[in-house]
């Protein structure tokens, strides 16, 4: 072996040396994958996985950055950030800040988010910067803020003897909420704070600040391949005031108005999935394989637990709790044996507790088309994150579902199509004159508006009772009823007059 070859093999050996030298620990080590509920540290982020049930997987992969997945769980969170030992304000602590982006698949409810609590006073805060198939919280806006080019609406809910950094008890949380999506970009996370101290939200100590991915009753999975939060100093750009626009119109006082078969929506399913998504590990997907009316229908498969089916979120601004409305849709099994099918509702009550009750309930035999339908349902009292949805009693058959509405009280489907039957289906009141009510159901209300517009676009299909002729002529021209009249009905409804 001559010296030129020994020199050569020296250079590559040492060369070799230099490289495993200068390889950074981050890209050595293998990532740690976490199963079940666990908090710890990683490369000076504090990072959580909690959940209540399901199963979970969390990879933290270095820095900030971390990947997640979720299937069949009630609750849970995948968060890395800072946590803090209660003692200082983020005014005390500085300019907070996030630098992010994520790969999000959500299947169902889920958020991507900034996620926190303070002490004194006890709050729960998120930031929401994307959502799966539900924009949280289904509250009244308080207002609107626009931080880092996107417009936020800000909401204060309560929750009562619930989990919490300090045991069962009651406190606040406080929303800002993307109105548009995003998966990538800066959080300036202070000016979130300050917008809603301006509103009389107060922030206490901070305890947490992390970025969070979230999944209730859903599954899903991201990948957070960028998080760097920045703490500390001032910034211009924090310290200015955040502009707040007008709080929205109250839920009680907004009237929405439904379509001419009486509709707030209707879904056909013939150009997507309308809005319905899957709930747990259900998938759904527009399908020509069968279809009630039109050329296509919701294909619901893969389901592994009997709640598991098609969900659609209510908006609360539409579907009042404590009014009564119609909700339905046409189902469709190919078990071989009739099997029972229930369209219900989840929804979290005043106290903050999940409930589920049953809406409609049909026996539907294997091959044909099966109506589930309550034409008079009473929306709970109190009730928030309101999510209408089909799922079965017990077994795990895929089925499909056709012409799903929710309408005015009295809505039906009928002859492949949701119409409403409400002026055939209630009651008269003789022959007094209750001046408004053009449904004769004894009150004045919007269903009776609907009632008159639809007798006046399509008088051939639908006509008023003679009472309620009568009824509807608030104006008492003796000429019949005009488009003036249900202008006057809807102003009653509104209290203008």
């Amino acid at each position: 072996m001559n010296k030129k070859f020994n020199c050569r093999l020296l250079s590559c050996m040492m060369t070799l040396v230099l490289c495993f030298v200068t390889v950074p620990d981050s890209a050595t080590r293998a990532a740690t994958t976490l199963t079940d509920n666990k908090t710890g540290t990683e490369d000076g982020y504090d990072y959580e996985l909690w959940k209540d049930t399901g199963t979970t997987s969390m990879s933290l992969t270095g820095g900030g950055t971390f990947s997640c997945e979720w299937s069949n769980i009630n609750n849970a969170l995948f968060r890395k950030g800072k946590k803090f030992d209660s003692t200082k304000t983020y005014k005390e602590l500085g300019n907070i800040s996030i630098d992010f982006a994520c790969d999000y698949n959500p299947n169902g409810n889920s958020y991507l988010c900034v996620y926190g609590w303070t002490k004194s006073p006890l709050v729960e805060y998120y930031i929401v910067e994307s959502w799966g198939t539900w924009r949280p919280p289904g509250a009244t806006s308080k207002g609107q803020v626009t931080i880092d080019g996107g417009t936020y609406d800000i909401y204060e809910t309560t929750r009562v003897n619930q989990p919490s950094i300090e045991g069962n008890t009651t406190f606040e949380q406080y929303w800002s909420v993307r109105t548009t999506k995003r998966n990538s970009g800066t959080i300036s996370v202070s000016k979130h704070f300050a917008a809603w101290e301006s509103m009389g939200m107060k922030m206490g100590k901070m305890y947490e600040t992390a970025l969070n991915v979230e999944g209730y009753q859903s599954s899903g999975k991201a990948n957070v391949y960028k998080n760097n939060i920045n703490i500390g100093g001032s910034s211009s750009e924090s310290d200015t005031q955040p502009t707040t626009q007008s709080p929205t119109q109250a839920t009680t006082s907004k009237i929405v108005d439904p379509d001419t078969s009486g509709c707030y929506f209707h879904s056909t399913f013939e150009n997507g999935s309308d809005n319905w998504s899957s709930r747990g590990s259900a998938k759904v997907s527009d399908s020509s394989d069968s279809a009630f009316a039109g050329s296509k229908s919701l294909s619901v498969t893969g389901r592994t637990d009997a709640w598991n089916g098609a969900a659609y979120s209510l908006d609360s601004s539409v579907f009042q709790p404590g009014n009564t409305y119609s909700f339905g849709t046409m189902v469709r099994q190919n078990s071989g044996s009739a099997q029972d099918m229930v369209l219900s509702l989840q929804y979290d009550d005043a106290s903050g507790k999940t409930q589920y009750v049953n809406v409609a309930k049909a026996n539907a035999a294997s091959g044909t088309w099966t109506k589930l339908e309550n034409t008079a349902y009473t929306i709970p009292s109190g009730a928030t994150n309101m999510l209408l949805y089909v799922e079965t009693p017990e077994n795990l058959i895929d089925f499909n579902i056709d012409e799903a509405f929710g309408g005015v009280k009295g809505t039906s489907i009928s002859s492949g199509s949701s119409q409403s039957t409400t002026s055939a289906q209630q009651p008269t009141t003789g022959s007094a004159t209750v001046y408004g009510d053009a449904n004769c159901d004894g009150k004045v209300d919007i269903s009776d508006v609907v009632a008159v517009r639809r007798s006046l676009i399509d008088s051939t299909t639908f006509k008023l009772k003679a009472q309620g002729e009568i009824n509807a002529d608030v104006h008492e021209t003796g000429n019949g009823v005009n488009a003036q009249d249900a202008v006057t009905i809807q102003q009653k409804i509104l209290g203008l007059i």
